[in-house]
């Protein structure tokens, strides 16, 4: 811990607007390992913490405080006399790796415990708010282990959390090694919040309706959650998802089916169009969830409390690094927009057939062909020009019928973490947000992607009524 602190520098990052998109959450993931020779050192204790405090040298920003500047936006503060000091626990279980790996690593199965923050960015017992929580659970009989890494969105996105993820492992296997320096990163980071704006460029494109509709249109509830506190901010909105009850599942598609399920799609789309792998999956599950709230609803469930209007929105996370030409810089922050994709109510609950499918990710398709530099400026614009627009999100589209959060993890370095006993067998997202899904790659020995969804128990419900969604997707967990 001493080789880390004694290298960090006071200075302050005034965090983006774009930033500030993602101010109310963490990203937690739980990663599994098996130890497939139980005698010997397995992920050794020590090693395993000394790498994580020097691979934090390459991320000084994670050892600050996060600061109200008054203007509804964030600073992150890092002061080496008072250094926010990442939350890294260690503890035993009684359950046996090969009992979680039977039940598909469902939640279920795993100790009490693991995750010790959640979803949402919030104070802990001591009213602090820790960049990062970090939890290893060693198992039964020298089973394997259980990492869990927690990190606030608003200062990395998936890229970033991944690529300290990875340093942190490869930092362990030098330390094991008998290496007296950590490794440097494969790459030189950088994380100055200028680099943005410097590389916008000076047209704009008008921004499309639904969009600007959830970012600038402020309520007096929006308007004061965006000037409190981040800790009395965490605090409200985890007390608000306290109140909705959801649970998790996962479901695997696999790549062969993914491929026939595009080809028929791509019948139905205007000639030369592409349609990715994405396009179909946000068209897909915009469909179930919007049809599986509507027969919840109908059947006496709480899916959905709010009608207005006759359309259903569906969110898509994008990254803007190379749409404004930074993708070479390794810029670690939350550089991501989040455009809306609109789709009318009869599109949405019609019976899922290829050529439906095609309407939506049609849809979908044109939204993110636009998504160029210039329609990045004009949605940074947009929120920029309302301090409250960083808690749009968190109220604005429940107002409507159907609506669905969607987030790619396909692309990022998510099996790469090998501490010196072998990659990670399973991964698992912390998200407890009901109508969100997460896509996310599959182990490297099958092949398609897995989904993890957030929904109410009578969505679900519904969900697994659905012929074409069951006929498309298996249930892991």
């Amino acid at each position: 811990m001493e080789q880390f602190t004694s290298t960090v520098k006071s200075q302050v990052i005034p965090l983006s607007s774009v930033d500030m998109l993602t101010g109310m959450l963490n990203i937690p993931y739980v990663t599994f390992y098996q130890n497939s020779n139980p005698v010997g050192d397995f992920m050794p204790s020590k090693q395993l913490k000394a790498a994580f405090y020097l691979a934090l040298q390459a991320f000084p920003i994670l050892a600050g405080h996060l600061r109200q500047t008054g203007n509804g936006r964030y600073t992150m503060v890092v002061d080496r006399d008072n250094l926010n000091m990442p939350e890294y626990l260690e503890s035993t279980s009684d359950v046996h790796y090969n009992d979680i790996k039977s039940a598909g690593f469902d939640r279920s199965a795993w100790p009490s415990g693991v995750a010790t923050v959640g979803t949402i960015m919030a104070p802990n017992a001591n009213g602090i708010i820790r960049t990062v929580n970090t939890h290893i659970v060693r198992l039964k009989d020298n089973s394997g282990l259980i990492l869990f890494l927690s990190i606030i969105h608003c200062v990395v996105d998936g890229f970033a959390y991944f690529a300290f993820l990875n340093h942190w492992a490869a930092a362990c296997k030098a330390v094991r090694d008998g290496s007296v320096e950590v490794p440097r990163p494969l790459v030189e980071f950088t994380f100055d919040r200028s680099l943005i704006e410097q590389n916008l460029p000076t047209e704009r494109k008008q921004l499309d309706t639904t969009t600007s509709s959830v970012f600038t249109q402020p309520s007096l509830f929006s308007k004061w959650l965006a000037w409190v506190s981040p800790e009395t901010r965490g605090s409200v909105l985890r007390f608000r998802l306290s109140l909705r009850s959801s649970e998790t599942h996962v479901f695997h598609i696999a790549d062969s089916m993914l491929e026939t399920l595009r080809s028929s799609v791509r019948e139905f789309v205007p000639e030369g169009m592409r349609v990715s792998d994405n396009d179909v999956l946000v068209a897909l599950l915009s469909k179930t969830f919007a049809q599986a709230e509507r027969s919840a609803k109908e059947k006496g469930g709480n899916a959905v409390t709010q009608v207005l209007g006759s359309i259903g929105i569906t969110s898509l996370a994008c990254d803007i690094r190379t749409r404004i030409g930074i993708a070479d810089k390794n810029y670690i922050g939350c550089p991501q927009i989040i455009p809306f994709v609109s789709n009318s109510l009869d599109d949405l609950l019609t019976p899922t057939t290829a050529q439906s499918l095609a309407r939506i990710a049609s849809n979908v398709r044109n939204l993110v062909n636009g998504l160029d530099a210039p329609y990045v400026g004009a949605f940074i614009d947009a929120v920029e020009s309302v301090p409250s627009s960083s808690v749009h999100i968190a109220v604005n589209p429940r107002k409507y019928p159907a609506v669905l959060f969607t987030s790619n993890h396909t692309r990022f370095w998510v099996f790469e973490a090998d501490f010196g006993d072998g990659h990670q067998e399973w991964m698992s997202p912390i998200h407890e947000r009901s109508g969100s899904v997460m896509f996310m790659p599959c182990p490297p020995h099958t092949k398609g992607v897995n989904i993890s969804m957030c929904v109410e128990g009578p969505v679900f419900k519904e969900v697994l009524a659905n012929e074409f969604w069951m006929r498309t997707a298996s249930q892991i967990s």
